[in-house]
């Protein structure tokens, strides 16, 4: 986990990590096609899908771009 986060905010990229991880999955992708197709940095999903990393803004894009969804789409935590 980061340094200096409240539980909340620890708890909240848990969260949304998962939700990159079942958004990932269900278009059949793995971590390393997701890195390949967002032009990311090699451990950037593994470490934003298990809450270690808060993604910027510009990897929020491209994120949501690669898994073919708007990015206001990987905050639908319904």
């Amino acid at each position: 986990m980061q340094k200096d986060l409240t539980k909340e905010e620890e708890q909240y990229l848990l969260k949304f990590g998962a939700r990159i991880r079942r958004l990932r999955k269900e278009k059949g992708m793995t971590q390393a096609d997701l890195v390949f197709e967002a032009k990311v940095h090699g451990n950037m999903i593994g470490r934003i899908e298990r809450g270690e990393r808060a993604a910027n803004l510009l990897q929020l894009q491209k994120i949501a771009k690669a898994l073919e969804i708007s990015v206001e789409e990987l905050f639908d935590f319904k």
